[in-house]
């Protein structure tokens, strides 16, 4: 759904990024949920959050000093899929595409997706291939299509970037 990014004030308030349309979801009261870099789960409790084009914060309850907002930088969250916000026809959430093989326009596997970054302009695909971590633009200028059946996401060729 997002990551946490930096404190905002003395207060146990932190910076995010959400990842998809669905910050609508999130509401004081609702637990998220924290990946920890070891891989272990931890749930916070959403004291109080703001969300706006430009820039979102957060805080947890218990999360009373800056410190204690430290603790929780860099980290992923998420919220049960049950409270994502409906999709409209022909729309995917963006967590579904991590995962996914990557094929180019002949069908030929190019490697798998293991993040999506939120940029300001765009959000860019992280693709890890034989090669190393190639960034994609999530953008009709690269990417084809998404079948979440099969969980293939079809990008075009583009010269230089992969072949």
């Amino acid at each position: 759904m997002g990551k946490l990014l930096k404190p905002r004030g003395l207060g146990g308030e932190l910076w995010m990024t959400i990842f998809n349309d669905v910050d609508s979801a999130l509401r004081i009261g609702m637990e998220v949920w924290m990946t920890w870099a070891n891989g272990k789960l931890s749930s916070q409790i959403i004291e109080s959050l703001k969300i706006s084009e430009k820039k979102s914060w957060i805080k947890f309850e218990g999360c009373q000093k800056r410190e204690d907002a430290d603790n929780l930088i860099g980290l992923n969250f998420s919220i049960p899929r049950s409270e994502f916000t409906p999709l409209i026809e022909n729309e995917i959430y963006l967590a579904d595409v991590i995962g996914a093989e990557v094929l180019d326009e002949d069908r030929k596997i190019i490697g798998s997706v293991i993040d999506i970054m939120s940029l300001p302009a765009q959000n860019v695909v992280v693709v890890e291939t034989k090669e190393g971590e190639v960034l994609i633009p999530y953008v009709d200028a690269h990417i084809l299509l998404f079948d979440k059946k099969e969980k293939n996401l079809i990008v075009k060729d583009v010269e230089g970037l992969w072949n």
